[in-house]
């Protein structure tokens, strides 16, 4: 067996699926698990480097859109699935995608659908909130996704509310607009929201 951590982020997954793609390791034979954690059923833990050297495989545009998405959702299970689906895609049907039937085709493109839903409760739900600093008006709100959508859903904000400087902050990570660029940093308690009486209807 091969333990893999990664950082819970599509590119940690990405970088570590084209390592063992390349050494065409079996999904079977993969345990997938976030980096803070261990694993008591790992018989061997090997640590894949994302600068390792490894052939590009040709694989659908459609499946790294997919797999964009799926990394969002808030399931450890979704790195083995999507690896799996890499593997079968590359190495058994290149029309996987397609079959809609196919068990982790459809457990993916379901993972899809909560994902976009919980982008569009994002875009429609977050409420920003005026604070002073340094008599500089900022503005914070609190949201809380069932998904790790911050980084998919926040854009949206800085181009709608481009002229002003915004914080959202979620248990799942926040993002902050300087007006020029958006950053994200870990997650964040109720605590670090403005208070409800600060100001709302932005």
């Amino acid at each position: 067996m091969r333990q893999i951590s990664i950082d819970n982020s599509f590119a940690g997954w990405r970088a570590a699926a084209r390592s063992l793609l390349a050494e065409n390791v079996l999904p079977d034979n993969i345990v997938w698990s976030p980096a803070s954690q261990g694993h008591l059923f790992a018989a061997t833990i090997t640590p894949v480097s994302p600068a390792s050297p490894a052939p590009v495989a040709r694989v659908p545009a459609d499946f790294m859109r997919l797999a964009e998405a799926v990394a969002c959702f808030d399931d450890d299970a979704r790195w083995s699935l999507l690896y799996r689906i890499l593997f079968r895609l590359v190495n058994e049907n290149h029309s996987l995608l397609e079959i809609d039937s196919d068990p982790d085709v459809s457990i993916a493109k379901s993972m899809l659908k909560a994902v976009n839903r919980d982008v569009h409760k994002f875009h429609a739900f977050v409420r920003f909130r005026k604070i002073e600093c340094d008599g500089e008006e900022i503005f914070g709100a609190w949201h809380e996704p069932h998904h790790f959508t911050v980084e998919r859903a926040t854009p949206f904000f800085a181009r709608r509310f481009g002229e002003m400087k915004f914080s959202i902050y979620t248990p799942k990570g926040c993002a902050h607009w300087d007006k020029k660029d958006l950053l994200f940093s870990p997650a964040a308690g109720k605590s670090s929201a403005p208070a409800p009486d600060e100001m709302e209807d932005f």
